[in-house]
Parts: structure tokens; C-alpha cells; sequence
């Protein structure tokens, strides 16, 4: 088998129309890539989209490649193919270079593709020129390439494993539940992110939009106007507006959106919540594994140390409540910002003392009360197998993940580090590339096989309910307060006094567990492999979970560490 240095690289361009600035096609679909009659130089590793930066932006909008990885230049090899869906919050999703050699070295193929983000990306307008989704559609098109192609690389087109990180996770939810997605996709991870993470998709795809609009100088009276005023301005001039936006409750300015189901002409990738979808059981029934490391808030560090967050949240804990949660009264949301704010602070302030109370805070709303909170409804809606990790381990080759903070356990991305560490680096210590090994190992397993991923000998503990306090806590509050996502097709100019944060006038939310409307278990599914199935209803209190992957009625959870005395990992943290 060839080492990591001598893996096949072969890198394949698919190209779309190119613009010098935002003209409006650069929000729709993807067109089809065009076909090659001579040999196509692929060549070039620094294709990045368009991405805002400091007080300005990089990239190109011509940027839509895939990127092949393969150990074999023998087409008749069909290994499984592991597809790369890069992620930062889906405007900074070409932040590094990642080494795939080490999966190359396993015998899969990998793939990694670009995606346009930002307002590029995710603009939602639900017109011609705008309809949303234009990244996510990218990702479809990626693989569709995959697809037609990848047995020209020794990939095997009916065993595409979809993985991401962080947006990019969520990302790869998301395209589990479209029904574009029908036949491209196999199986699926997601790392640090998710479809019901607050920030995956918009609540309401049109603000953030309008304050663009009105930082370069526009009035707006409705929809029309946007497009019009996207179409005649540069990108230069939008990503420095973008880039002085301050989003204190963790939405994303331009994000994921349903799209509207009427619009002549277009393909929506969404036009249901993930949350509907889930309950419904309208998704991919294909095996699923999804995890979080255990110290997730570390993804707002650098807002803790920088602009000021600590004490912006003490003086101000209302503006840091999450966007999918709504409130029938300021009064209401107060009390409730109170209850959340005693639950991780107590009666301290929020301060560096106390930073990883802040730490606690933003890694659960974020990420992993959505994760298990998704988990729970894919194990009722399906009999296809879920798989749930955390990774807790702390070594030295995360430490560049880690930001200005110094925590005990593992940041946001740090696992990254122990995926795509350079295999001929001799500084690298041995305890570190064991657990690196095991990392990859289970990922190139999953990717090779439905079952069997999981080598019982190198688990420390066999959790069914993960952090209960943590999620009995939250599973409260989502009872009476959950604001699901809709699409929102009508400006109206508002005065700054009637959106006061508390999700009056968007729409009303979903009570979650209510199952208004919605029969658990009953919807027909997006069946892709398998024999279809509605999933068993079960109780909803996660107690009862087995500890089977291939159960309908529970998941395999399992905590990747080397050895829990070395990593100084307890299993009581998993207990709140």
C-alpha cells in the first residue's frame, strides 16, 4: 500500500459560471459542469470561495472543484469513497489544508469539494435570482460528480460516506434530509454540528439580509429591492459590511433557509424543518454517526477574549439566548434568560473566573444538547444504525485548535488535528498517533462497512444516557419555548421596538414532543438501501436506550480516548 506521501493526488475541476462581482446567478444552483475533449490539467490546490477576512475578503467565485484522493490508480479497485465537507459556520469554509493521507493509507477514496458560502451561499431570498441554498445545491452537484465519475479513481459510486465538521456537519445533515440527495449518499458522519444545532438553519432568512442592505445606504419596502441591490453591488463591498455584523446569539447571518416550495423553475433542496423531518422519519435511511468533543464552547473563545463577551453576557444575558427559542413577552424571555443563566453561572458573574461556566454555555446550545436531541429522534423514526462519540482526549496536537483559552479536555476542532496529522512528523508522540489511529481507524470502517465499526476492546465505558441533568434541563425549556425554522417571504419594514428578541410576529414555534400534526414513526421516508421501515415508537426518556446500533430503539454511544487514566477523563462527566 502506498504511504501517505506517495497516495495518488488527482485534483478535478468543476467549473461554473464565472463573475467578477455579485450578478445574481451567483446565488442560484449550480449549472451543470462542463464536458473536456482534451486532457484536463488539474493542477491547482488553492481554489478558495469567496469568504470574508479581516476588513475585506479572499477567494474567487469561480471556485466549485473537487478535490480526489486516491491510493490506486486502478479503476476496477471500487473502494469506498469518504467524501470531505469543509466547515466554519459556512463562511469560512476553506480555513485550512487538511492531510488525507491518512485516510488515503486505509484503502478508501476521498473526496473533498468546495461550496459557496456566506451571502454567495446561503442568500434566501426566494426569488429567481435568490431562492437559497445555493451552497447546499453545490454539495448536491459535488456529488452527482462523485457519482458519475468516482470508478474512474478506484471509488466505488454505491458506497459515498458524506462527512463534515462543524457547519460542515451540519451541512451533511441537511443533505440527508433532502430528497435531492436520493441515491448519492450511503452514509453519513457529522462532527461538532448538526441540522437542529440553533444556527444550522435561518429563523428568518430575510433579516440579516435587510441590515446588509441598509448598512450600503438602502431603504428597503420589499423583497425586490434586495435582489436588485445585491445584483448591482461588488462583493468587496458586501463582505465588509458582512464582517461588522455582531451576532451575540449565535445565529449566522447567512445560513441554510427553507425555500419556497412555489417558486417557478427552481429545485428546492429544504422546504421542511429538520425537526419535521426527523419526527417524520423523511430522511435517508442510511447508517449515522454524529459526536462532539467535550468542550465545545471553545468555538467562542476568541469572542470571550476579543469582543468583549463576558461581560456583554453579564451585563445583557437576554441578547445570548439562542435563536430557536421564541417568547410570548419580553417579561417571559427574561425569565427564562434568569433560569438558563443560574443553571451554567449560578449567582456569579460571568467573568474570566468563570470562564468555563461560559465554556459549558455556548458548547451545549450550540452543539451538543442538538445532537442528542437529534439522535433521539433519528432512533425513533428508523431502524438504520446511529452511532454517537465524544472525544475527550487531550494531547499536544490540538493545542493549535484550542485558541486563547487553555481548557482541560478537547476544544471545538481539535479532533481535527488527530484526522489530518502528518504521519512523517517525527515530533508527533506515540500516545498521540495511537489515538489519532483509532480516530481514523473507525471512520475508514465506518465508510467500509454498515456495522462493526466499533472495536469493544479499546472502549473505556458504555454510556446509554449521555449527560442526563444537562439534557432533562433543556428538554424543559424546548417544551414550552422551541421556535422551529420557517421560510419568510414578506418585508415589511419593522420599528426597532417590535422585534424586541422574543419571537413575537415570526410565526408560531413547535412545541417539542407535542407531535401536533405529526404522527412519530409514521412518515414514509426517504428510503436509500434498505428495506423500508417506519421505526418503532418508543418511550422518549433516554434511559431506555440499548446499547444496540442496529435497534430501532437506540444507539451506540462511545468515548474515543487512549486510555481514560492517561486522558484524566471521568465517566461522572458524562453524568451532567
Amino acid at each position: 500500500m502506498p504511504s501517505a506521501k506517495n497516495s495518488t493526488l488527482m485534483l478535478v475541476a468543476i467549473r461554473f459560471p464565472e463573475t467578477d462581482d455579485f450578478e445574481g446567478s451567483s446565488a442560484r444552483a449550480p449549472n451543470p459542469p462542463p464536458s473536456f475533449s482534451n486532457t484536463f490539467m488539474a493542477n491547482r490546490k488553492d481554489i478558495k470561495c469567496v469568504r470574508a477576512l479581516g476588513a475585506g475578503y479572499e477567494g474567487t467565485e469561480d471556485c466549485l472543484v473537487v478535490n480526489v484522493f486516491t491510493p490506486t490508480i486502478d479503476n476496477t479497485r471500487q473502494l469506498s469513497v469518504m467524501v470531505w465537507v469543509k466547515g466554519k459556520e459556512f463562511d469560512q469554509v476553506n480555513d485550512h489544508e487538511l492531510y488525507f493521507g491518512n485516510f488515503v493509507e486505509k484503502d478508501v477514496v476521498v473526496v473533498s469539494l468546495n461550496y459557496r458560502e456566506s451571502i454567495l451561499g446561503f442568500l434566501c431570498l426566494g426569488t429567481e435570482t435568490a431562492p437559497g441554498n445555493a451552497g447546499l445545491k453545490d454539495i448536491i452537484a459535488g456529488l452527482r460528480w462523485v457519482k458519475e465519475n468516482i470508478a474512474q479513481f478506484g471509488g466505488n459510486p454505491n458506497d459515498i460516506t458524506l462527512v463534515g465538521h462543524g457547519s460542515g456537519a451540519a451541512a451533511v445533515d441537511l443533505v440527508t434530509m433532502s430528497p435531492m440527495a436520493i441515491g448519492l449518499v450511503n452514509k453519513a458522519i457529522a462532527q461538532s454540528g448538526n441540522a437542529l444545532s440553533p444556527w444550522a438553519v435561518s429563523r428568518d432568512n430575510l433579516e440579516y439580509a435587510v441590515q446588509v442592505a441598509e448598512a450600503l445606504g438602502h431603504v428597503i419596502t420589499n423583497i425586490e429591492d434586495l435582489s436588485e441591490i445585491f445584483r448591482r453591488t461588488s462583493v468587496a463591498a458586501l463582505m465588509g459590511v458582512i464582517n461588522d455584523l455582531d451576532l451575540t446569539d449565535n445565529s449566522l447571518a447567512f445560513a441554510p433557509c427553507l425555500e419556497r416550495e412555489s417558486l417557478e423553475g427552481a429545485e428546492p433542496f429544504l422546504i421542511k424543518s429538520p425537526y419535521e423531518i426527523l419526527q417524520n422519519g423523511e430522511f435517508l435511511r442510511i447508517p449515522f454517526m454524529i459526536g462532539y468533543v467535550d468542550n465545545e464552547g471553545t468555538i467562542r473563545s476568541e469572542e470571550a477574549i476579543e469582543d468583549d463577551w463576558l461581560s456583554r453576557m453579564d451585563e445583557s444575558f437576554n441578547e445570548f439566548l439562542q435563536p430557536d427559542l421564541q417568547f410570548a413577552t419580553l417579561t417571559q424571555q427574561t425569565e427564562v434568560a434568569q433560569r438558563i443563566r443560574a443553571r451554567y453561572f449560578e449567582n456569579n458573574p460571568i467573568d474570566m473566573d468563570h470562564i468555563d461556566n461560559y465554556i459549558a454555555y455556548h458548547g451545549d446550545t450550540m452543539i451538543l444538547v442538538s445532537a442528542l436531541r437529534e439522535v433521539r429522534l433519528r432512533v425513533m423514526a428508523s431502524n438504520s444504525p446511529v452511532y454517537v462519540y465524544q472525544f475527550s482526549y487531550k494531547g499536544s496536537l490540538g493545542e493549535s485548535f484550542v485558541g486563547p483559552l487553555s481548557v482541560n479536555g478537547a476544544a471545538h476542532s481539535e479532533e481535527l488535528a488527530y484526522m489530518f496529522f502528518d504521519a512523517n512528523d517525527n515530533q508527533i508522540s506515540d500516545r498521540d498517533l495511537a489515538v489519532g489511529d483509532i480516530i481514523i481507524e473507525r471512520w475508514t470502517n465506518f465508510a467500509k462497512s454498515d456495522n462493526e465499526i466499533i472495536d469493544e476492546a479499546t472502549l473505556e465505558v458504555h454510556v446509554q444516557n449521555p449527560h442526563p441533568v444537562t439534557m432533562t434541563f433543556w428538554d424543559d425549556i424546548y417544551a414550552d419555548h422551541f421556535l422551529d425554522a420557517e421560510g419568510i417571504w414578506e418585508w415589511t419594514e419593522r420599528d426597532e421596538d417590535e422585534d424586541d428578541g422574543t419571537g413575537e410576529g415570526s410565526g408560531e414555534g413547535v412545541e417539542e414532543g407535542s407531535g401536533e400534526g405529526i404522527e412519530e414513526g409514521s412518515g414514509d421516508g426517504i428510503e436509500e438501501g434498505s428495506e423500508e421501515g417506519s421505526g418503532e415508537d418508543i418511550d422518549g426518556d433516554e434511559d431506555e436506550a440499548t446499547d444496540s446500533a442496529s435497534s430501532a430503539v437506540g444507539y451506540t454511544f462511545s468515548i474515543i480516548t487512549l486510555f481514560a487514566v492517561l486522558n484524566k477523563f471521568h465517566c461522572s462527566q458524562m453524568l451532567s
